[in-house]
This record gives structure tokens, C-alpha cells and sequence, in this order.
């Protein structure tokens, strides 16, 4: 039988099963479908029956209200004309006026803005009553006072100050009072007179030599709070004119000191920083500006205190920067020139004034008393650098022989020293590193022209800077 007839059956059965799984899974798919669908739709239906619902309901009892007017009026109009009166009754109360009214003995002194004015309005009674008790204790005499000012709240739109308060609860008391100046020094009531107009033009007299009509940041006051307050005050407490003048100028009149507070304000320089970038292109020894620094300025007020002319005390108050500087920029050349770096042993070392003119001439230690370093010529006030790392252990100042000198201790054994500076750029105890500044050229002690004295050693014993820098030519190229 051939082949073809062979696979024609199970092929024919093959593709029947697919087709009627085919139609199968489409068929239930449809299914599927149409349930979603109908859920979504019922879903849709009810969400858009709750959110219809309750205006549906708002008018259907509008409708229901209208049909019953005292329904409608109670249920609705008097709530809410009830909530605008009682919102209308809160801000009337407040924009009321409130205040406490000072009472004493049931009658009404007058009334102030809040709890802390009417406890210092009472101080300020007891304070004049007190004046006036210690001046009776000294005459072994009483002062009777039991009155006590209370306060309740209020309505009213005119206050009193304390003062008026105070006075007011000394007029009604029935004491024997009369109008006169109270003395404060340093905020305590200390006399009380009735020649309070000669008082004050006296005080104004001390005061009038410090004072500058024409400066709008000079105030002139009394070291110690020298204050003058007319009012009412208890007879009793009246002490006369010369003895409170009498009391001021005691101990020196330090109650009369004139304390003078004067603000300024002056223009000041911003000084500029510097930054250095290394260059390996640039010989080392060699600098070149690539940015100008330029000063800044800042306007400083300062508040200067005198006490009787002196100055007692100068406080920066304030700082407004007007121009913020600009910084000076420098390229400082690492480039090692041939024969100035060298090797010896663990050292290694650089030749310590790149900026050199000749060298005068090297070490002789053959000779005993011979030359003991390496004289090298250079202009005033060339840098001399550190010829490796390590710790300052001398700063020597003119000395008879090396003039202004310093000594490096490596660490290793090795020693330099620099010699004939003009000046030092280090201290005794500082750590420098490998070229770093630490002096300048110069002709100090057994000296005959600008140059340094350079010397090397290890564990204490000389040796040539020739044998460290053998190729350094006498004369510099670059001179």
C-alpha cells in the first residue's frame, strides 16, 4: 500500500481534533465575554444609582416640605438661622474691647489692657509706699497701708498706662500725697522729691557735653539707668532736693557716670587668598601669575562704648560685604633641571636656590679648617628651599659666623644647613617638606656678598654637596 494512503487517516484525525479545539475555546471564550460584560453593566447601574440618590432624595423632600410649610420652617430655616446668629454673636464678642478693671476698696481706679500691666501698676504702688516707710523707720515712725487693688474683666476701650494707674490708687487711698518726681537708679525707686524740674535740668547739664545733636547713631545715658518719673507720691516719701543731690554725688558720682554709645561704620579691606597650582612644564624655583589677586571690601559698624571719655568697649555689630575679593592664582614650576637632584645613600635631595647665579665655590674638607660647605651666589632675598623633608632643629639668629641660619634633621641619618639668610620662613619645630620655602638669600655674619652657605652631613660628619650635585654648572644658563 503506499505511503500516502498509509498517513491519510491519522492525518484527517490530526486536523479534525485541532478544529473542533479551535471552535471549542472560541466558543467559551464568546461565553466568558458576555458574562464580563454583563457584570460591568450591573456595576455601572448601581454606582450611578448611589450617586444620583441623594439629590433624587433632596428633592423629593423639598417636594414633601413645600407640601407642609411648618415642617419645611422647622426642620430647616430655624437650624439654620440659629448657626448665622450664633456665628454672628462670636464676632461681636470678639471685637469687643476687653480690659481688667483695677479695683480698691470696691471703687474703681481706672482700667488697664492685661494682667501684667496691673501687676506692674501694684509694684509700682508698692514701690512708693516702700520709699516712704523706710524714710518713717529711720524717724521710728509706721506707715499704715493695707490697701490691695484686685481686677476683673471688662469691657472698655480706654486703658490707662501703669503710672496712671498707679497714681490714681495713691489719689483715692486717703493718704496724704503730693505730686512730685521719683528718682530710679538701676531700676529701683531710691528718692522721691518735689524738685523734679531742677533735678532733671541738672542731670541734662552732666549729660550735655556728650552729646552730638547733629549724630543720628550717638545715645547718651546714665551708666546706671538714671531715670526720672514724675507722679503721686506719698508725702512721706518726700526727701529733700539737697539730700538727694547729696546721694548722687557720692562715691565719686558713680551714679552720675555718662555712658556714650556710638556706632560707626568704616570701609575695610577683604584681603586675597592664594592658590598655587604645581606645573611640571615650569623649572622648579620659577612662578608665574596666572590671575591678579584683587583686595575685596567690606562695610564694618562697630559700636563704641565710653564711660566718661574712656573707651570701655569696642563690638563689631554688623558686616556687609560690598565687593568679595579675587583670588591671586600662582603656577609654581616641579620641573627638576639637570644636576639638581641627586642621590646619596637613602637620601635624596634637591638643590636648595634653583634661582642661583654662580656657585662661589664647593666644600674643601681635605684641608683640616677648610671651607666646610658649598657657597652659592644668588640675589637679595632669593627663596632658598628645604633640600629634602624632614624637621627644623636650629633657627639661629646672627650667629658671628653664619649670620641667620637654619639645620634640617632628615631623619635618616642626614643633616643640612643653610646659612647668611636674610630672613627665616620657618620656626624652630616645624615639620617642611622637600622644597619647601625655608628662608631667604642674604649677607648675614662673616659674610661679603649675597649668597647662601649650604652644608650636608650624615651622622654628624661633613661631606661635599659636590658629591650629592656633580653635574650643577658653576654659572646658571638661565642668569
Amino acid at each position: 500500500m503506499p505511503l500516502f494512503r498509509l498517513l491519510q487517516n491519522p492525518l484527517g484525525d490530526f486536523l479534525y481534533a485541532v478544529g473542533f479545539f479551535v471552535e471549542y475555546t472560541l466558543v467559551r471564550l464568546f461565553r466568558r465575554l458576555r458574562m464580563v460584560f454583563c457584570w460591568l453593566r450591573r456595576a455601572l447601574g448601581n454606582l450611578l444609582l448611589l450617586a444620583l440618590r441623594p439629590p433624587i432624595q433632596a428633592l423629593l423632600d423639598l417636594g414633601v416640605a413645600l407640601h407642609s410649610p411648618g415642617r419645611f420652617l422647622l426642620g430647616y430655616l430655624l437650624p439654620a438661622a440659629a448657626t448665622i446668629g450664633l456665628i454672628l454673636l462670636v464676632r461681636a464678642g470678639l471685637s469687643l474691647p476687653f480690659a481688667l478693671r483695677v479695683t480698691v476698696n470696691g471703687q474703681t481706679v481706672g482700667y488697664v489692657a492685661s494682667e501684667e500691666a496691673f501687676d506692674n501698676a501694684r509694684a509700682d504702688v508698692l514701690a512708693r509706699v516702700n520709699s516712704a516707710r523706710e524714710l518713717l523707720a529711720a524717724d521710728r515712725q509706721t506707715l499704715s497701708w493695707d490697701l490691695e487693688p484686685s481686677y476683673t474683666l471688662s469691657i472698655s476701650d480706654v486703658t490707662m498706662t501703669e503710672s496712671e494707674v498707679a497714681n490714681e490708687i495713691l489719689r483715692i487711698s486717703g493718704s496724704e500725697i503730693s505730686e512730685a518726681t521719683a528718682v530710679y537708679v538701676d531700676g529701683v525707686l531710691c528718692f522721691v522729691t518735689t524738685e523734679g524740674d531742677h533735678l532733671r535740668r541738672y542731670l541734662n547739664s552732666i549729660k550735655a557735653p556728650w552729646e552730638d545733636p547733629t549724630s543720628q547713631t550717638t545715645r547718651v545715658s546714665f551708666v546706671h539707668g538714671l531715670r526720672l518719673v514724675d507722679g503721686i507720691y506719698l508725702t512721706d516719701s518726700v526727701v529733700p532736693y539737697a539730700d538727694v543731690l547729696a546721694a548722687l554725688q557720692a562715691n565719686d558720682g558713680e551714679d552720675l557716670q555718662v555712658k556714650v554709645s556710638e556706632r560707626i561704620t568704616e570701609t575695610q579691606e577683604i584681603p586675597y587668598d592664594t592658590e598655587t597650582q604645581e606645573d611640571s612644564e615650569l623649572d622648579f624655583g620659577k612662578s608665574e601669575t596666572v590671575q591678579e589677586g584683587v583686595p575685596g571690601s567690606e562695610a564694618v559698624t562697630r559700636e563704641l562704648t565710653y564711660i566718661n571719655g574712656t573707651l570701655v568697649d569696642d563690638q563689631v555689630v554688623d558686616v556687609q560685604v560690598q565687593q568679595s575679593p579675587t583670588p591671586e592664582i600662582i603656577r609654581r614650576g616641579t620641573r627638576l633641571k639637570n644636576g639638581m637632584i641627586g642621590k646619596l645613600g637613602t637620601g635624596t635631595f634637591i638643590w636648595p636656590v634653583p634661582g642661583y647665579r654662580t656657585i662661589s665655590r664647593w666644600a674643601n674638607l681635605q684641608v683640616r679648617g677648610g671651607h666646610r660647605g658649598v657657597d652659592i651666589a644668588a640675589p637679595y632675598g632669593t627663596p632658598i628651599y628645604a633640600s629634602d623633608s624632614g624637621t627644623v632643629v636650629e633657627v639661629v639668629n646672627m650667629h658671628p659666623s653664619w649670620g641667620n641660619y637654619v639645620t634640617i634633621d632628615h631623619g635618616n641619618g642626614y643633616k643640612t644647613l643653610y646659612a647668611h639668610m636674610s630672613s627665616f620662613a620657618v620656626s624652630l619645630g616645624d615639620t617642611v617638606s622637600q622644597g619647601q620655602v625655608i628662608g631667604y638669600v642674604g649677607s648675614t655674619g662673616d659674610s661679603t656678598g649675597n649668597h647662601c652657605h649650604f652644608e650636608m652631613s650624615y651622622n654628624n660628619v661633613l661631606f661635599s654637596a659636590y658629591d650629592v650635585f656633580p653635574n650643577m654648572p658653576i654659572k646658571n644658563p638661565d642668569f
